[in-house]
């Protein structure tokens, strides 16, 4: 060996480096608007998006516990500490990254965006939130960490019952809604 496939492998490795901290930068940063704009995807977009979700987020997974465990290994981390990391991460990583695919239906409201009224249908609008979302309404077939409208009224949760139509309002296009507000359908539940 003439040592010439070294400055080759620290590039990859540096490549490497930069794809999994981007990927991980776009994934919180989507999670944080998400949470921060109260928005919520249509159920369209969730359909429609549901297998490449599955396979970002799994991607996202492996590739977090395999960047820790050779990371750490690298660094000499305890193996204590690599081996809880790889146990525990996996499941947040898995949302995280499948949070991925939100971020066009995040950004294109800035764009294009107008008044939208998407139709959605209540699970739930009992619970008592947290500090970040007080009084929500839980929303059907919706995935897990976006699936609530926050800061509803009590006067329009009391009304609300699981399986009834909801119009969820606010800025946003056809792919998802930044919700400001939630008025029941004259419907129901078949929209």
């Amino acid at each position: 060996m003439d040592g010439s496939t070294e400055p080759t492998r620290l590039l990859r490795v540096k490549f490497l480096a930069i794809f999994v901290c981007s990927w991980f930068l776009l994934g919180f940063l989507s999670s944080a608007v998400v949470a921060v704009f109260n928005f919520v995807p249509s159920a369209e977009w969730v359909a429609e998006t549901n297998r490449l979700r599955t396979i970002a987020g799994s991607m996202s997974a492996v590739l977090f516990v395999w960047g820790v465990w050779k990371g750490g290994k690298q660094l000499q981390g305890k193996k204590l500490t690599r081996v809880l990391t790889v146990i525990i991460s996996p499941l947040l990583d898995y949302f995280v990254g499948g949070n991925i695919l939100l971020v066009w239906p995040l950004l294109l409201p800035l764009i294009a965006g107008h008044e939208v009224a998407l139709p959605f249908t209540v699970q739930g609008a009992t619970g008592h939130g947290a500090r970040n979302c007080r009084t929500p309404v839980d929303l059907e077939d919706m995935p897990f960490l976006i699936d609530r409208v926050c800061n509803v009224p009590e006067s329009i949760r009391s009304s609300l019952t699981p399986g009834i139509g909801v119009l969820v309002l606010g800025w946003g296009t056809r792919l998802g809604v930044c919700a400001r507000e939630v008025s029941l359908t004259s419907t129901g539940p078949e929209f």
